[in-house]
C-alpha cells in the first residue's frame, strides 16, 4: 500500500427529488461509529459557516448524506445514509455550524417486518432471503453473505416478526454476525472476513503508534482508509503489538485475545474522526487474530466503552 498524503474530503447532501448540495469546500468535522454487530452505523457531521440560505436548505430539504474521505490514492465512501436530525447553532462569536446526525440502514433495522410463510422444505437461506426482501423497500440490497447450511425443514414456517430478530437468531445459530454497511446486508462467519486482499498497515501506510493488546481485542490506530471497515482483514507486524499487562489486583489470570501467527487480523469495530482544517484524520480499530483463540468481550461487540452505545 502506498504512502498516504494529500487529504481528500467530499460531503454531499440531497433531498428526495435528487437535488444535491456539494459542501466539500467548507470546514467539516465528522465522527463515525461502525461495528460488525448488528447496530446501524451512525455519523455526526458538523459543517461550519454556511450562508443563511444554504443552512436553511440543508435544514429543510436534506434527507440523504454521502461522505467520502481519505487521501488522493485511497479516497472512498466512508458513510452513506439517511439524515435523522439537523441542528443549527453557534460555536462562538464568529463561527456558526450545522450539525447532521445520520445513520446507515436504521430505517430497515427499526421497521422492516417479515410477514410470510415458508413452505415445507425451507432452508436457513430461504429464511435469510425473506428478511432481505422485507428490507428492500427501505433501500437495503444484498452484500457479502456467507453460505448457510442446506438443511431442509419438514414443516412450513410462519414468519411474522422484525427482520432483525430473525437475522439475529440465524447468526447466533450458525456462528455468524450480521450488519448493514453502506446500504448492504452482510453476514459473515465469526472467523470470516470480507473478500479482497488483506490491508497491510505499517508506519509507511498509515499506522499510528503501536497496536495494543487488551482484554477487548487488538487496538489499532491509523490514518483514514476507506477500505478498512468492519469485517475487513488487515495485516500487522506482530513485533509491533504491545502485550497486555496482566492485572495483579484480582485472583484470576486475565484472558486476552491472542495474536495471529501470520499477523492477519479481522476488524470488528471502527471509530473514524476527521477535521478538514484540524489535526484529526484517524481511525481507531478493534481487531482479533484470524486464528486467535480467546473470545472478544461485549465491550465492543455491543459498541460500548470508548466506542459509544
Amino acid at each position: 500500500m502506498s504512502e498516504q498524503y494529500g487529504r481528500v474530503c467530499s460531503l454531499i447532501v440531497g433531498d428526495p427529488t435528487g437535488e444535491a448540495l456539494d459542501l466539500s469546500e467548507l470546514h467539516i468535522r465528522f465522527a463515525i461509529i461502525n461495528g460488525d454487530v448488528q447496530t446501524p452505523k451512525t455519523a455526526n457531521i458538523r459543517i461550519y459557516n454556511l450562508s443563511d440560505e444554504t443552512a436553511r436548505r440543508v435544514q429543510k430539504e436534506s434527507t440523504q448524506v454521502v461522505l467520502q474521505a481519505g487521501y488522493a490514492q485511497t479516497v472512498g465512501v466512508i458513510f452513506s445514509g439517511q439524515i435523522r436530525q439537523i441542528k443549527r447553532g453557534r460555536e462562538n462569536a464568529t463561527d456558526t455550524f450545522v450539525d447532521i446526525i445520520a445513520s446507515d440502514g436504521d430505517v430497515a433495522y427499526n421497521f422492516a417486518k417479515v410477514n410470510t410463510t415458508l413452505a415445507a422444505g425451507w432452508t436457513p437461506t430461504d429464511q435469510r432471503n425473506a428478511c432481505l426482501e422485507s428490507m428492500k423497500p427501505y433501500g437495503i440490497t444484498a452484500g457479502q453473505m456467507a453460505p448457510l447450511p442446506d438443511i431442509k425443514a419438514p414443516r412450513a414456517l410462519p414468519m411474522y416478526d422484525m427482520a432483525r430478530n430473525y437475522l439475529r437468531a440465524l447468526a447466533e445459530t450458525h456462528g455468524m454476525t450480521w450488519s448493514i454497511v453502506l446500504g448492504q446486508l452482510q453476514m459473515l462467519p465469526i472467523e470470516g472476513t470480507l473478500g479482497g486482499t488483506a490491508i497491510e498497515l505499517t508506519s509507511d501506510s498509515g499506522l499510528i503508534g503501536m497496536p495494543q493488546q487488551t482484554i477487548d481485542g487488538i487496538m489499532v490506530k491509523c490514518l483514514i482508509n476507506p477500505r478498512i471497515k468492519p469485517g475487513a482483514q488487515i495485516k500487522l507486524n506482530n513485533a509491533s503489538i504491545q502485550d497486555a499487562l496482566i492485572s495483579t489486583s484480582v485472583s484470576f489470570v486475565d484472558k486476552f485475545p491472542t495474536k495471529d501467527t501470520d499477523g492477519n487480523y479481522k476488524v470488528w469495530a471502527v471509530a473514524t474522526c476527521g477535521d478538514t482544517r484540524g489535526q484529526d484524520w484517524y481511525m481507531d480499530l478493534v481487531c482479533t487474530g484470524i486464528d486467535g483463540t480467546e473470545p472478544i468481550t461485549p465491550a465492543f461487540t455491543q459498541q460500548r466503552g470508548i466506542y459509544g452505545s
